[in-house]
């Protein structure tokens, strides 16, 4: 199937010692006789109480007979539910969590986890890769193949997901080319009851003529259920720099550091020496780099179309939290306002803007709510709300404990 097979680790009350190679061809050989073997291999299953087996092609998983996840594995999911945002909380049963697999991938093993969410959904971790959770399976997601994509500058290098879809017997990746290739996956029954999949991309299929383009789902008769085009950016390059006075710098591989400008030159009240630098792109726009962010632009100003006016975030060090990086062109001012009434005008330049918030305003109650931006005529063009109870974002004395591992201050 692929250059390097996949290798599926022995699955509870399965087959002995199985691969993802094994797993393919045990699914070519199944549809062409499913008709004949179906009603055969569910009363042998029910006969010999077997928890997990192979039908219909692929594994199939009994999630209430699977092994239970360790303290780490329940902290980890338990941490997505007290560390979220608000309103963001996946509702994840951190204490369900169940080993389902695991897969070989150049040599190192990925255990999948899956916890059920109270929204009849699910969270899972492909140990040292990837993970995630489709909390709610009726949501407007849940018809579409879920992909992650992993890959380098070369192209994608390894595709893992999910889908709800139980008529599914057949997974496929497409490409440039036109070639195809099948894709195992392992089915995990109630609570959970979705298919998982993990797969490298041959090392062929990583040049741009051959690159994999979309994930299809077919059911038993080659009817297709799903397709989810696949989209990848490489990932920005970087470069490190020394100025002094700041911390090393992370500095985007295509600016030209020669013909950089220093924007910003500010301290924290922590006395943490805080810069906004800018320098040409090499093939046209511009890169910006912090003391902790960077980033370029693909046109001549910071902010292209069709992002926001003001597009303002918080980067946090352990003793100080920052406001930074770009805004709209027509942007000549912008306004902080606070939850006790106080108002600090800032200037941007050329588009950016960053400003250590002052340690007075970290308490609750005192904190950054909005942000309003204004023109040079003065009028009001923009307004960024922001969420001043958002827990482990302002430094404190004494962080809470959360639970789950989690301490962070509120």
């Amino acid at each position: 199937m692929s250059e390097t097979p996949l290798e599926l680790d022995p699955l509870r009350h399965g087959p002995n010692d199985p691969d993802w190679s094994d797993v393919l061809r045990r699914s070519i050989r199944a549809r062409r006789r499913r008709q004949a073997s179906a009603i055969t291999a569910l009363i042998g299953a029910l006969c010999l109480g077997i928890a997990t087996a192979y039908a219909f092609g692929h594994p199939i998983v009994d999630f209430g007979s699977a092994p239970k996840g360790p303290a780490k594995v329940v902290n980890d999911f338990g941490s997505l539910e007290v560390g979220a945002p608000e309103g963001m909380a996946p509702g994840v049963l951190s204490h369900q969590a169940r080993r389902i697999t695991a897969v070989a991938i150049d040599g190192k093993e990925h255990v999948l986890w899956v916890a059920p969410t109270k929204q009849g959904g699910f969270c899972e971790q492909w140990s040292h890769l990837m993970g995630g959770c489709r909390a709610n399976r009726h949501d407007r997601f849940a018809k579409r193949i879920d992909v992650s994509v992993l890959g380098t500058r070369d192209g994608i290098s390894v595709l893992g997901g999910s889908f709800f879809q139980d008529a599914g017997s057949r997974l496929e990746v497409s490409y440039a080319d036109g070639a195809s290739e099948e894709i195992p996956f392992v089915w995990v029954s109630a609570p959970i009851e979705a298919g998982f999949y993990l797969y490298r991309v041959p090392d062929a299929h990583r040049v741009a003529a051959r690159r994999p383009t979309a994930v299809r789902l077919l059911d038993d008769h080659g009817k297709l259920l799903a397709r989810e085009p696949l989209r990848y950016s490489a990932p920005p390059q970087q470069v490190t720099h020394d100025l002094p006075g700041y911390p090393l710098l992370s500095v985007p591989a295509e600016a030209v550091w020669d013909e950089r400008r220093q924007l910003f030159d500010v301290r924290a009240d922590d006395g943490a020496h805080i810069g906004l630098w800018i320098a040409p792109k090499r093939g046209g726009g511009t890169c910006f780099w912090t003391n902790q962010s960077f980033g370029c632009s693909r046109g001549t100003e910071p902010l292209q179309a069709g992002q926001p006016v003001l597009a303002l975030g918080f980067s946090g060090a352990v003793t100080h939290v920052t406001l930074c990086c770009t805004v709209g062109p027509a942007v000549a001012r912008v306004e902080a306002r606070f939850q006790d009434g106080d108002r600090v005008e800032l200037t941007p330049r050329d588009g950016y803007l960053i400003w250590p918030v002052p340690a007075r305003h970290y308490p609750r109650g005192n904190r950054l709510e909005e942000l309003i931006a204004f023109d040079a005529a003065g009028h009001q063009i923009a307004t960024q709300r922001l969420k001043p109870d958002a827990r482990g974002l302002y430094p404190c004395a004494t962080p809470t404990d959360y639970g789950y591992g989690v301490s962070m201050c509120p």
